[in-house]
């Protein structure tokens, strides 16, 4: 029987598959600190890792076969610690695809309806003041041209969709963006035409802080911007001056570079829809996420190698 430790309280119906093994896991919404991850992962053979996992705590795991990534983007796990260790280090980008993107364009659509704006009048000023046509205009989405910057799977996924609710799509990745889904365009061209920028890199020493006020002065007057990758990829204070300076119509955020820290003034702004992170926060796929974690360990303990290593082992 091997022990698997797990570093927040997410649901857990999704790891039946781990039945009949130790699973160490805190009360639901909770999540075990630094101190008590420390404590915990000498005796663990498998982690799964839903934040922060620093090097100090993966070199205390001495029997650490697998860190299973509890999501595709791992910048939170020291993965360089771990192949010093000899502790392969997995993620699961698969599940959690369409529901981020999904986000992405229902951050899209409440920022340029300003449902979240109107939201939050109806119920603090009178109805009266606030129906008529003409009153409070939005943006429709078709005919809008969306610049999807990072072409991974999220990425391509935030294109189809946009593609069926009529917009012209513009795809810069590194890599190179999916011409059947999109027009490849460099960095500068992406930002110069697109009405909406939505973010979908990985967090990487070239992404951070990516946009930043050079981006920002090279966006279309009035842009939006989404961001559902990861928060330091962004300079906050260059997206609050191009917000308050009139350059951006406004922004739709589900993360931030010091959560679960949010910045105030993005709160005072009613034209910025934040979200605390959900991207992937469904039933479905937070069962889907743990069964995949499930596979990875089961096949690391069988001495298999697991999908998905993202640190070279």
């Amino acid at each position: 029987m091997a022990t698997i430790l797990i570093t927040h309280g997410i649901p857990d119906a999704g790891f039946r598959a781990l039945e009949g093994h130790r699973i160490i896991i805190p009360e639901p919404l909770a999540a075990y600190s630094m101190e008590e991850l420390a404590a915990l992962i000498p005796e663990a053979d498998a982690v799964v890792a839903g934040g922060k996992l620093p090097a100090e705590v993966i070199r205390q795991g001495k029997k650490l076969r697998i860190i299973a990534n509890y999501g595709a983007g791992y910048d939170g796990v020291d993965v360089r610690a771990a192949a010093e260790c000899g502790v392969p280090v997995t993620n699961i980008p698969d599940t959690v695809t369409r529901d981020t993107a999904e986000l992405a364009i229902g951050l899209m659509l409440a920022v340029s309806r300003r449902i979240g704006e109107m939201n939050l009048r109806l119920r603090s000023e009178p109805s009266r003041s606030l129906f008529g046509m003409g009153r409070y205009m939005g943006r429709s989405l078709r005919g809008q041209t969306l610049g999807v910057i990072g072409f991974g799977r999220i990425g391509r996924c935030t294109a189809k969709l946009a593609s069926a609710l009529g917009m012209r799509v513009l795809g810069y990745s590194r890599r190179g963006a999916d011409a059947a889904l999109c027009e490849p365009v460099s960095l500068e061209q992406l930002l110069r035409e697109s009405d909406v920028v939505s973010l979908h890199c990985p967090l990487t020493e070239e992404t951070r802080g990516l946009m930043d006020r050079a981006a920002f002065a090279q966006m279309k007057p009035g842009a939006m911007l989404i961001n559902t990758s990861r928060g330091a990829v962004v300079d906050t204070d260059a997206l609050l001056e191009a917000l308050e300076n009139g350059r951006l119509s406004g922004a739709g955020l589900d993360v931030y570079p010091n959560e679960p820290e949010v910045p105030e003034r993005l709160l005072t702004h009613n034209n910025v829809v934040c979200t605390p992170h959900i991207g992937t926060n469904t039933i479905q796929t937070r069962d889907e996420m743990a069964a995949a974690c499930s596979a990875q360990i089961l096949d690391a303990l069988a001495g298999r190698r697991p999908e998905n290593i993202v640190n070279g082992l």
